[in-house]
C-alpha cells in the first residue's frame, strides 16, 4: 500500500474516533444512546444466549473478539467500539471520495462526519454504522477494480466485494436491502453478469440457511413483508406526517442549500441509486401514514448521509466555480461553522439543545434527540436513575418483580441485583406490584398507591 495513503488512512481514522468519544466524554461515567443502554451493553453480557437463538449476525462475533482481547466491563467495551466503528466510518467516506479523484477530499469528508445525520447514526445505531461503512467501502473496491488492469488484483477485489456484501447482510436488515437493491440495478445497468451472478447466489444461500435453521421470523426484511401481505399495520400517533416531515427538515436544513448543485455536478450512478431508494423510503409515510412499519424515520436519517455527501461536493464544486484555486482561508470558516454546530448536537445538555434544532423537538423527539447527551433519559438524571435502582436492590426481596416503562430495561439489566425481575408495561397494566415511574405520571395514576422512595424524576410507588 502507498504509506502516504495508509498515513492519511490512519489520520481519518483517528478523527472519526476522536469525534464519536467527545459526547462520550462529556456525558461520562453514563452512556449515550437510546440503543446502547437497551441492547447493546446488555447484549455484551448475554452473547452465548445470541449465538444460540441467531447465530446469524456479525455484530455479536465482532463483539465477543473485542471481549476476548480488551478486558474492560460492558459498558466500557461498548463506548472503545462506538468510536473505533466511527474511525471505519470516517475512512470508507474517505476512500469513497478519493476514489472519484474529488478535490479538497479531508474537507468533504470532515464536513459529513459532522453532519447530523452521521451524528445521530452513531449515537445509537452501531449496526447501522458499521453497514454503511462495508457499503461505502463496497463501493469503492468496485470503482477501484474498472481500473486495474492486473488480474490477480481483479480477483481480490471481488473477492473482498462478496465478503463485505455478505457481512453488510448479516450486520444490518435495512442496509443490506439498500446495498443489494442498489447494487442489483447498477449492475444490470452496468450490463456487469459476474456481479449478477454472485449476488443471486449470496442471496440464494443466505436465504436457504435462515430457512433451514428456522430463522425467518427474526428477519425484519420478511416480517414486514408478511405484515404489509395480510394487513397487520398497527398505527402509531407520533409516525404523522407532520412530525416525519419536521424530521426530513431537521435533519437536512443547514446542508441542503448545497445538495441540488451537487446533485447536478456529482454525476456518479452509484451513489444515484441508493440516494433515491432512501428517498423512496423516506416518503413511505404518504402511502402509510401513522404506521411504523416501513420505519421513515430511519429511511430519512440514512437519506440524509447520502445528502450529507451530495452537499459535501456543492459546497465545494460551487466554491471552484469562483475560485481556480482552492484559499482555505474563505473555505475553513465555512466548515469550521459546521463543525460547531456538530459539536453543540454533540455537547449541549439535551434540555439546551441548539436553537435551530431544538425549534423542531417537539416534532422530532420521537425519532430524533435533540443532542447526544441523552440515552434512555437525560443525562443530568441518570444519577438519580442509579440511586433508584440502588435503593431497589436494597430495599425489596430478592424475588421481587419491578415494573416500568420500556425506556428503564437496559438499566434494570445493567444494576437490578440477586436475581430481581423488571417488567416493562404501561403503569395501568398491573393492578398491584412495585412501579417506578416518572414524576410528571405520578398524579394521573387514579387508583390507591403509596409512595416508597423519590429521587429526581423518578418516583418508586407500590400499588
Amino acid at each position: 500500500m502507498d504509506l502516504n495513503l495508509f498515513k492519511n488512512l490512519l489520520i481519518c481514522f483517528l478523527i472519526g474516533c476522536l469525534i464519536r468519544i467527545i459526547p462520550d466524554l462529556v456525558a461520562y461515567p453514563y452512556p449515550i444512546g437510546y440503543d446502547i443502554i437497551n441492547y447493546y451493553i446488555p447484549l455484551a453480557d448475554q452473547l452465548n444466549f445470541v449465538f444460540q437463538n441467531d447465530p446469524f449476525q456479525f455484530y455479536p462475533y465482532l463483539l465477543y473478539i473485542f471481549k476476548l482481547f480488551i478486558p474492560l466491563h460492558s459498558q466500557g467495551l461498548i463506548l472503545i467500539i462506538s468510536s473505533l466503528t466511527y474511525g471505519l466510518f470516517s475512512i470508507s467516506i474517505y476512500l469513497l471520495l478519493k476514489r472519484w479523484n474529488l478535490k479538497l477530499v479531508w474537507f468533504m469528508t470532515i464536513f459529513i462526519l459532522f453532519q447530523i445525520p452521521a451524528l445521530r447514526t452513531t449515537w445509537d445505531l452501531q449496526k447501522d454504522i458499521i453497514a454503511l461503512s462495508f457499503m461505502f467501502l463496497i463501493f469503492y473496491l468496485i470503482l477501484e477494480n474498472r481500473k486495474v488492469n492486473s488480474y490477480k488484483l481483479r480477483i481480490i477485489h471481488f473477492g473482498l466485494i462478496n465478503l463485505l456484501v455478505i457481512l453488510t447482510i448479516l450486520t444490518d436488515n435495512m442496509i443490506s436491502f439498500l446495498l443489494i437493491t442498489s447494487l442489483s440495478i447498477y449492475f444490470l445497468i452496468k450490463k456487469d453478469i459476474k456481479y449478477i451472478i454472485s449476488l443471486t447466489i449470496i442471496i440464494i444461500s443466505i436465504i436457504s440457511l435462515l430457512v433451514l435453521d428456522d430463522n425467518t421470523k427474526n428477519n425484519l426484511l420478511i416480517n414486514t413483508l408478511d405484515n404489509i401481505l395480510t394487513g397487520n399495520i398497527k398505527e402509531n400517533v407520533n409516525y404523522s406526517p407532520l412530525n416525519l416531515g419536521f424530521l426530513f427538515i431537521m435533519i437536512n436544513i443547514l446542508s441542503f442549500p448545497f445538495f441540488i448543485y451537487g446533485l447536478k455536478n456529482l454525476c456518479q450512478l452509484l451513489l444515484y441509486i441508493p440516494l433515491i431508494i432512501a428517498l423512496l423510503g423516506s416518503f413511505t409515510w404518504i402511502i402509510l401514514p401513522y404506521s411504523t412499519i416501513l420505519l421513515p424515520d430511519r429511511w430519512i436519517i440514512i437519506s440524509g448521509i447520502f445528502i450529507s455527501i451530495f452537499s459535501s461536493y456543492g459546497l465545494v464544486k460551487l466554491y471552484f466555480k469562483y475560485v481556480d484555486k482552492p484559499k482555505l482561508k474563505i473555505l475553513l470558516p465555512i466548515l469550521s461553522f459546521y463543525i460547531i454546530i456538530g459539536l453543540f448536537y454533540m455537547v449541549l445538555p439535551y434540555g439546551n439543545a441548539y436553537s435551530l434544532y431544538g425549534i423542531f423537538a417537539e416534532y422530532t423527539h420521537f425519532f430524533v434527540p435533540s443532542t447526544m447527551q441523552f440515552n434512555s433519559v437525560d443525562i443530568i438524571d441518570n444519577r438519580d436513575l442509579s440511586i433508584v435502582i440502588d435503593w431497589l436492590n436494597k430495599h425489596t426481596n430478592s424475588t421481587s418483580i419491578i415494573y416500568g416503562d420500556p425506556y428503564l430495561r437496559g438499566w434494570m439489566k445493567m444494576l437490578l441485583k440477586d436475581g430481581r425481575v423488571f417488567q416493562y408495561n404501561s403503569i395501568a397494566s398491573s393492578s398491584n406490584g412495585i412501579h417506578i415511574i416518572l414524576e410528571d405520571k405520578f398524579d394521573s395514576i387514579k387508583e390507591p398507591i403509596k409512595l416508597l422512595f423519590s429521587q429526581g424524576i423518578f418516583r418508586i410507588i407500590e400499588k
